[in-house]
């Protein structure tokens, strides 16, 4: 299913949560809505669902209007952050809550017990929690709970699945298995998938695109490594890295960039002569002979360790191979890799190519 928002927007009195969205999610693809909180992620969701109301603009599911829908009608599943299971019910039954209430599609009548049994089992199949149908919700992880969750949305089999910060409850392990699960879910059943997160590597990790939005509006489009590496501005390009990228102030005559005392950068640039922000990615940093730098902390972190120096009064970090250990007050020289350095627009912040 694919669907089209049209200069979608939503407004609580003068507030401007989405503003003038226009946007298709490709049939059969996971796209990831990112960005911070009240960046207007789940309020685009929630109109998605039919849960809010439109302020202005046109949702589109195919070649159906679905703006002013009811959510019942719009054929989703939607999955909430704190999963919203009926904690008297089995598993069993919560799964089958949603097929107690419709028509089965094949047949035109309501589902019999032994359909629901069947659609129910191949849900919980499906998401690998066929082993606990007679447990309830509070007898399961957090885990467990939100893969209920997720096999009573798939269980009537919805056109489109929405789901909202559905790994934020989780810890950090469980985190990295679910969202490999809900890939992989994902995959199975071709569902078109919108898919809601402020954390970057869920997005990036998961997602055949990236949605990233600020303040009702979006930024930029494009899948995570591209926007990874292909920063439209200093907004994108600082959402997305951990460590996040630096920035140093600095200026190009012939090629040359230079900070502002001077001091030559070990890069070149085929930009018109004029002041510049550099964005420096922390795996821009190699060891080499081309500025040399004394380090104010050292993070260890197994394969690889975070450094942390000064430039132009700007706190810099530099990603480095831990194969050589460093200590803070250490001088180290590096050069840059021109591929992962970006510069923005001193006044706008806009990417310049």
């Amino acid at each position: 299913m694919e669907i089209t928002l049209k200069n979608l927007t939503k407004k609580f009195d003068d507030y401007v949560a989405v503003d003038n969205l226009n946007l298709t999610f490709q049939d059969g693809e996971l796209t990831g809505l990112l960005g911070p909180s009240g960046c207007g992620k789940s309020t685009t969701l929630y109109m998605l669902a039919g849960l809010e109301n439109v302020t202005e603009g046109e949702i589109w599911f195919g070649d159906q209007d679905v703006t002013t829908a009811t959510p019942e009608v719009r054929n989703i599943g939607l999955v909430f952050q704190n999963y919203a299971l009926y904690p008297h019910m089995t598993v069993a039954d919560n799964i089958a809550f949603p097929l107690t209430n419709i028509k089965n599609p094949q047949t035109g009548k309501r589902f019999s017990r032994e359909e629901i049994r069947e659609e129910v089992m191949k849900a919980a199949k499906l998401v690998q929690i066929d082993e606990y149908m007679n447990r309830k919700p509070g007898q399961l992880s957090g885990g467990q709970q939100q893969r209920v969750a997720i096999a009573r949305a798939l269980v009537k089999k919805p056109k489109v699945l929405l789901l909202d910060e559905p790994l934020s409850n989780l810890d950090a392990r469980l985190r990295m298995e679910m969202r490999q699960e809900i890939r992989r879910i994902q995959q199975e059943t071709k569902i078109t998938t919108v898919f809601v997160t402020h954390d970057q590597e869920e997005a990036m990790s998961i997602t055949d695109r990236i949605v990233l939005m600020k303040r009702g509006v979006v930024q930029q489009i494009a899948p995570a490594h591209e926007m990874y590496m292909d920063p439209c501005n200093e907004f994108v390009a600082s959402f997305l890295g951990n460590p996040v990228i630096s920035y140093v102030d600095v200026t190009v005559h012939g090629g040359k960039v230079m900070l502002k005392d001077d001091q030559p950068m070990p890069l070149t640039a085929s930009l018109p002569d004029g002041s510049y922000h550099l964005g420096i990615r922390p795996e821009a940093w190699i060891r080499g002979d081309g500025l040399t730098v004394t380090l104010h902390t050292v993070e260890q972190r197994g394969q690889d360790q975070v450094v942390e120096f000064e430039l132009d009064g700007r706190r810099i970090k530099a990603l480095v191979d831990a194969a050589s250990v460093l200590s803070a007050g250490d001088q180290v020289s590096f050069n840059l890799r021109d591929n992962r350095c970006c510069f923005f627009d001193a006044e706008t912040g806009e990417r310049i190519k």
